[in-house]
């Protein structure tokens, strides 16, 4: 892995730590790629998809 991708790596878990911490109930969790922005979003599972849809 890239040393600056490391970086983002560890800069994102502290925020997404600090987000869930802060955040309302009832508000989804945060993931921590929401906070990369240089990495691709991670794909669907067919159950995610599903539930996600409907």
């Amino acid at each position: 892995m890239h040393s600056g991708m490391r970086i983002e790596q560890a800069a994102a878990q502290i925020v997404c730590q600090q987000a869930n911490m802060n955040r309302s109930k009832g508000t989804p969790p945060w993931k921590m790629h929401e906070f990369m922005p240089h990495t691709d979003k991670p794909e669907l599972t067919m159950e995610q998809a599903m539930e996600a849809w409907g």
